[in-house]
């Protein structure tokens, strides 16, 4: 029975060792797997020779379903890599070189309108736009056709008169001097630069040559606070020109140079900070006014900021958009991206707040009243529909067809916002309830059916999940008539701040950034209202210069600035 045991475990040594097996989460290349299937291979090979079948089919049978994971990873991965492909290719689309070849000229002269002829020459020309010319033989025209939009009767006109040479005037048939009944007039837009201009403001000085004994200055006309060299229209342009035409300041610096106004940079980004910090109390009333809505959409995009103790000299802030259903909008910064920087604002409102997926909106804060929740109350929270169907169009680019039908049924659902456009509430419910819902359902009933079947971190199994956790939220849009069915509107605020994003690149400090959120705060509301934004500037900020009082601070508001001069608002508020 010994001599037994040992022959045995004489024969288990000389038997290859089990590995343990390997996942297919470790091989991450072609490589590594066609090395895993080798080395598997020669230890089964190995069994084989020394008699152990069922061992050799157990480590073969294993490779199979590793490789089978593998091969399964590995799709997941080249999914994921062709679409980042595509979304590079898309960008860098360009040519690296600046030089053109006579042929990219020729193709560039035909696509502008040239001939054939004309393109073929060896440094062909810009083409001249073909428009019609008024001197030319009129052609009938079509008595549906309007003709040209008449120009603004309070436009400044020069005119010139052009008169019949003398050897024409006389008739060419009885020889007769002829008489003017009338003119034909033409046409022509041109512009004229703005200009600067420097108002000078002289006291006279009066003294006593007699005695030499007294002498008295006149008093100033304007406010003795009004010390700086920039006026109130100076500091309106900076403020409109970067929160409207996102232009830097820098880049103003070049216009008012180019106008004869020279000015250190420094000098002008000192007006910037005394302007945008006027606007700091009137942007905080316009803030707590959408508070105070029954709706209100929320999201936020990054705004960098200087930051010398950043590993790269600067940091990620965050600019926060709040729209309500009325013409006002605000924008806030806040220094990081944590709950509790917002925490404030959700406590002071008890409006339905729209917004994405932020997981800070799920954390849980402790409030006021030293309860324990979510940051937004589920009760309180809206879906969008625009960040759900987002997704299944990334899967759609992803080459994944089955995201098709979400796309269709949401072209139906926006199909049904078209036609409920302008209705009031209760009636745009109606038809929601009616046309909308039951695409809903089928939306839903699509999701639940289809989600099993899908690798949960491929770019449809993303998509899927998201829709389902956001279900509760989406579908309360539909509930009443008040309520949109996406966030579009907060981001297509916040799309101009991405844009003067690209431009000015970040901000110098925290202040500056809650400074300019103040400027984007009343420009882009004043736009929404429909008033003259340079006119509601120069307004406001004579008043806060010359001293305004606190308590009448919402006197400033566009709105409020409107309604007092009669202007009609552009964008009514929902009823």
């Amino acid at each position: 029975m010994a001599s037994a045991a040992r022959s045995k475990k004489k024969n288990a040594s000389k038997r290859p060792s089990a590995r343990r097996p390997v996942s297919a989460k470790q091989l991450t290349s072609p490589l590594e797997l066609n090395t895993h299937v080798a080395e598997t291979r020669s230890r089964a090979q190995a069994l084989l020779d020394a008699g152990d079948v069922a061992e050799a089919n157990r480590i073969l049978s294993a490779l199979v379903d590793t490789m089978s994971s593998a091969m399964d990873a590995m799709a997941l991965d080249n999914t994921r890599l062709a679409l980042r492909v595509d979304s590079l290719t898309r960008l860098l689309f360009g040519r690296r070189s600046e030089r053109l070849s006579r042929e990219d000229l020729q193709q560039l002269a035909l696509a502008f309108g040239a001939s054939e002829e004309a393109a073929s020459v060896e440094d062909p020309i810009i083409p001249v736009p073909k428009t019609p010319i008024e001197e030319s033989e009129p052609e009938p025209r079509r008595t549906s056709h309007k003709g040209r939009t008449k120009l603004a009767a309070h436009l400044e006109r020069e005119v010139t008169e052009v008169v019949v040479p003398e050897s024409e005037r006389a008739c060419g048939v009885c020889g007769e001097a002829m008489s003017a009944f009338g003119h034909v007039e033409h046409e022509r837009v041109e512009i004229i630069p703005a200009k600067i201009i420097v108002r000078v403001e002289r006291r006279e000085k009066l003294g006593c040559k007699s005695c030499r004994g007294d002498a008295v200055t006149a008093e100033r006309s304007a406010p003795a606070a009004w010390t700086r060299r920039a006026g109130a229209s100076l500091l309106a342009h900076l403020i409109e020109a970067k929160c409207d035409d996102a232009l830097p300041i820098h880049r103003q610096r070049d216009q008012l140079a180019r106008l004869g106004f020279e000015v250190p940079a420094n000098t002008l980004y000192a007006y910037w900070e005394h302007a945008t910090s006027l606007l700091g109390p009137v942007a905080s009333v316009v803030h707590s006014t959408i508070l105070g809505d029954e709706v209100i959409g929320l999201d936020d995009t990054r705004l960098d900021v200087l930051d010398r103790s950043a590993p790269q000299g600067r940091r990620r802030g965050h600019l926060w958009c709040t729209l309500g259903t009325g013409t006002d909008v605000a924008f806030s910064f806040t220094p990081t991206w944590e709950a509790e920087e917002i925490q404030p604002w959700i406590e002071a409102t008890e409006a339905y707040i729209q917004c994405d997926d932020y997981k800070g909106y799920d954390k849980r804060v402790e409030r006021v009243d030293k309860s324990m929740g979510p940051l937004v109350p589920h009760e309180q929270r809206l879906g969008c529909g625009m960040h759900i169907r987002r997704r299944f169009h990334a899967a759609m680019l992803a080459r994944d067809m089955r995201a098709q039908r979400a796309l269709e049924l949401f072209a139906d659902l926006y199909a049904i916002e078209a036609a409920a456009k302008g209705l009031a509430p209760p009636d745009r419910l109606t038809l929601r309830t009616e046309r909308s819902l039951p695409l809903l359902d089928e939306l839903d009933a699509w999701v639940d059916a289809l989600r099993p079947s899908v690798t949960p971190t491929s770019p449809l199994g993303k998509a899927l999940g998201y829709a389902a956790g956001q279900r509760t939220y989406f579908r309360r849009c539909f509930s009443d008539g008040r309520f949109e069915i996406d966030n579009g509107r907060v981001e297509r605020e916040i799309r101009r701040i991405a844009l003067g994003r690209k431009n000015f690149l970040f901000s110098g400090s925290d202040k500056g950034a809650a400074r300019l959120a103040n400027a984007y705060t009343l420009v882009q509301s004043a736009k929404r209202a429909g008033i003259p934004v340079r006119d509601y500037l120069v307004d406001i900020l004579e008043k806060l210069e010359a001293g305004f009082s606190l308590r009448r601070v919402a006197e400033l508001t566009p709105t409020r600035w409107a309604t007092e001069r009669g202007i009609a608002l552009a964008h009514q508020p929902l009823e």
